[in-house]
């Protein structure tokens, strides 16, 4: 079985017949699409800043009740705040980069724009979460904690996470696992590694279950 396959069916057994489900940095709907697929009963709340992503998103999943996108970013304090983005999107932050070129010292990284977004709290947006995904290149904390309310009720959380810095002021793993232990919630893995060039690892997906 899959690393990807055996997570599915260790999250799906966890969750309740009609989950709530967020995607912090959807991009362009990617990984919500997949969730759609392994949960299909799933309501999926798509938070993505970026707005030409944003935009995207909304089309992908126009016809689809089960999505509704916001075009704000996750964070701990309802705010307008500057966005870094770089010519490869992904890696776009409302942190400026620090070690990012490391990570990718194969490709010429580059600052194209910075851009306001509205920034809201989650627990402000809705009431109750069943799963939280977050990939916000480096901003996972202060999404968390803009999470607060709802945490002590969230079964599963899957966080992008680095091992050292790759955005100026950036929470590391063992910060993130200590904010969500406090909640219940036990870091069992982490998966995906990305190494740098140097072969070390830089980044990885850690999943965090209810004890």
């Amino acid at each position: 079985m899959s690393t990807e396959a055996w997570i599915t069916r260790l999250v799906a057994t966890r969750l309740p017949a009609a989950p709530v489900v967020v995607d912090g940095g959807a991009n362009k709907g990617r990984v919500a699409a997949r969730l759609l697929t392994a949960l299909p009963r799933a309501r999926l709340h798509a938070f993505e800043p970026q707005p030409e992503l944003a935009r995207k998103l909304g089309k992908r999943f126009t016809d689809d009740a089960r999505v509704t996108v916001y075009p704000q970013a996750l964070g701990e304090t309802a705010a307008v705040l500057p966005l870094t983005v770089m010519s490869r999107p992904t890696l776009s932050s409302l942190y400026a980069p620090s070690g990012i070129q490391d990570k990718y010292a194969d490709q010429e990284l580059a600052v194209t724009e910075t851009v306001d977004v509205p920034v809201v709290r989650l627990d402000a947006v809705l009431d109750r979460a069943d799963v939280i995904k977050l990939d916000l290149q480096g901003y996972e904390l202060p999404a968390l904690r803009g999470a607060a309310g709802l945490l002590s009720g969230v079964r599963v959380v899957v966080a992008e996470t680095a091992l050292y810095p790759l955005y100026a002021g950036q929470a590391l793993l063992p910060e993130l696992a200590a904010y969500l232990e406090g909640f219940g919630l036990e870091l069992v893995g982490v998966y995906d590694f990305f190494r740098d060039a140097a072969g070390r690892i830089a980044s990885g997906d850690a999943l965090f279950l209810r004890r």
